[in-house]
């Protein structure tokens, strides 16, 4: 389960693996004060969010929007004759978006990087009012 910090510590919030939380830190631009929240899920996939600003609760899903990761076929020659395999290019930049809601109808959008570690990532997110957030997240 990750914690969520107001500065959206969700980024990626989302991480690398299926099953991982971690806590979501985000930060107000207009203020110093921090907010914290949880993450589940997995940034290579999808999962939920939850943070909560100035007694407010935000969920919603995450989920990978692109990466720089890539995969193929490739097929060689040589003494023994054709050989055939896969590779995969692992490690990459990700983006995560997510889209939180409040049971009064408020909503809080976010978008992270993460360098495919697994170990957390980095983002904004923005509220209806314009109000942006710095957010952190730890896996």
């Amino acid at each position: 389960m990750l914690k969520v910090t107001t500065v959206f510590t969700l980024t990626t919030l989302l991480l690398s693996l299926s099953g991982c939380s971690g806590i979501v830190q985000m930060m107000p631009r207009d203020s110093g004060k921090v907010y914290s929240g949880t993450v589940h899920g997995g940034i290579r996939g999808s999962g939920t969010i939850t943070v909560t600003i100035d007694g407010e609760v935000f969920t919603g899903p995450f989920v990978r929007a692109s990466s720089s990761e890539s995969f193929g076929f490739f097929q060689q020659y040589g003494r023994g004759g054709a050989s055939f395999g896969s590779m995969v290019s692992d490690g990459g930049n990700m983006i995560i978006k997510g889209i939180l809601a409040s049971p009064s109808g408020k909503g809080l959008r976010c978008e992270f990087t993460s360098g495919g570690s697994g170990t957390g990532g980095a983002g904004v997110c923005v509220d209806d009012k314009s109000r942006v957030y710095d957010a952190v997240v730890t896996m």
